[in-house]
């Protein structure tokens, strides 16, 4: 079958559609990162809100019943203690991660590392503050990303 000069525009036109539709999903595609990194960030984003708001029995829903910190001397327990006792001791509590790094380790493992601002206080503007370089590893449990372990230091300055 013969197409006439306006039928061989409409192909045309609806090939370079196509591919323009297609070339869109695959660029697309290449700037989202992979949805086991999205759903961490996401957690520690809603992890980071449940600490600003005061929630910590919410801050503390990620954290695995093994967790334990790198110095091994705080296990999931004396984690939500210590938060604890921050959120009292402070009326006001703001975090700001940057850099945030998500690795793969396999399908179920996973390391999380950023810097973050950490400031509190009781008025308007903070009467503290400290940056910080932290490390986090997670496991998938059910469907859902779990915080196993975190390790933080002060990322300026040689106090522990």
């Amino acid at each position: 079958m013969a197409l006439d000069r306006h039928g061989e525009d409409r192909v045309r036109r609806s090939r370079f559609t196509a591919s323009l539709g297609l070339l869109a999903l695959l660029v697309a595609g290449c700037g989202a990162p992979p949805p086991a990194e999205q759903r961490i960030l996401a957690t520690l984003d809603e992890m980071e809100d449940a600490l600003e708001a005061g929630e910590v029995g919410e801050f503390m829903a990620p954290i695995a019943e093994d967790f334990i910190a790198d110095n091994g001397a705080l296990d999931r327990r004396a984690l939500g203690l210590l938060v604890r006792r921050e959120r009292m001791a402070r009326s006001r509590i703001a975090v700001t991660r940057y850099d945030p790094v998500v690795e793969l380790h396999d399908q179920r493992r996973a390391t999380a590392t950023f810097g973050a601002l950490a400031t509190g206080g009781s008025g308007l503007l903070p009467d503290e503050g400290q940056l910080w370089r932290v490390e986090t590893r997670w496991r998938l449990d059910d469907g859902d990303w779990r915080m196993i372990g975190a390790g933080w230091r002060r990322a300026l300055g040689d106090r522990p």
